[in-house]
């Protein structure tokens, strides 16, 4: 979906006053100034944005965190629709406001429905069985997408998953245990952004693009 077809979309962390956004561009030493070259360089649409200012102020942490999202990001076989739907029930679970918002227009893009973004529980709402009544019935993907929202919301409730559901997701999956890897990094990924986020109070920068409307 392009830009201009992204529809309006409520957002409700553009407001968050940062308690720490990492170094100014005058303080960065240079391994932090090549780290953000580096991170600017693979993401020209949104730059430093999200976890990134923090995790700056380590490099050594900050090197690594940047790989990993890209691989969980661009590396996996897991479709942009699959991906941003875990990271979205991911963001909610954590109550991740800014991580949520950040990737309702990545979702939208990649042709998740507003409808389902709305539907998806967040906060204390969040649970496998508001996932299962109020968003798998909007998901009209086929049966892979249900198995990836459905092992993904028991992940983030219990901490892990049933041998029945790891199986049926493994069916779903045309029997590929990888995708399992995959889709549980991305959940380790993006819970870890989340953690972030919520601990240094990052607000989300919506690309002038995409079509927002902040709740006051």
């Amino acid at each position: 979906m392009a830009d201009d077809q992204i529809p309006p979309y409520r957002i409700t962390s553009d407001k968050f006053a940062a308690r720490y956004n990492g170094p100014t561009e005058v303080e960065m030493t240079d391994e932090q100034r090549s780290i953000r070259n580096s991170i600017v360089e693979s993401r020209p649409r949104t730059g430093i944005s999200g976890p990134f200012g923090p995790w700056i102020a380590v490099p050594p942490i900050a090197g690594p965190s940047q790989e990993l999202g890209k691989a969980c990001r661009y590396g996996t076989s897991l479709s942009m629709r699959e991906s941003e739907l875990v990271i979205l029930l991911t963001g909610a679970k954590h109550k991740s406001h800014s991580e949520f918002d950040i990737h309702q227009g990545e979702a939208l893009r990649a042709g998740l429905g507003l409808e389902v973004l709305e539907a998806i529980p967040r906060d204390d709402e969040f649970s496998l069985q508001n996932v299962k009544d109020k968003v798998i019935p909007l998901l009209k993907q086929g049966e892979r997408e249900v198995a990836i929202a459905l092992f993904a919301a028991e992940l983030l409730e219990t901490s892990t998953v049933s041998g029945e559901t790891y199986n049926a997701t493994k069916e779903a999956l045309n029997g590929k245990d990888s995708v399992i890897v995959e889709i549980t990094s991305i959940i380790g990924y993006y819970t870890y952004c989340a953690y972030t986020l919520n601990v240094f109070n990052i607000p989300s920068v919506p690309p002038k693009k995409m079509r927002s409307i902040a709740i006051k």
